[in-house]
């Protein structure tokens, strides 16, 4: 039972991993005005929204050693990131544009999982 724990851990942070890393590159992408927005936004919205990506990416690439290594600091780093991504993306789902609901959904599988096992970090 122990190992597959910690496969599922392992697997969880490589998840986290390539999705932090999609943020990362998000920015860079809307660094280079390639980001395209179903409607014009004003340019603090287009900022807002790229150096947010760029902050998630980041502090959540951050925290991934944390994680692994059972660290408090890396289940509440991840916690904090994973909120502020689903309360970033509920914004800009209703303000921006639609697509943005699609970033809630691995936030929110990296809460509900740090929430789970957080006998382990606690």
């Amino acid at each position: 039972m122990m190992e597959l724990k910690r496969v599922f851990k392992v697997l969880i942070v490589l998840f986290a991993a390539v999705y932090y890393a999609a943020r990362v590159g998000i920015f860079y992408v809307g660094t280079t005005g390639e980001m395209q927005f179903e409607e014009v936004q004003s340019q603090l919205v287009e900022n807002m929204v790229t150096f947010s990506f760029l902050a998630i990416g980041v502090t959540g690439l951050i925290t991934l050693p944390g994680v692994y290594l059972l660290k408090p600091w890396g289940f509440w780093g991840t916690i904090a990131i994973s909120a502020y991504t689903i309360a970033f993306d509920i914004w800009a789902y209703a303000f921006v544009q639609s697509s943005a609901a699609a970033g809630i959904i691995p936030a929110a599988i990296l809460l509900v999982y740090m929430l789970l096992v957080r006998k382990d970090y606690l």
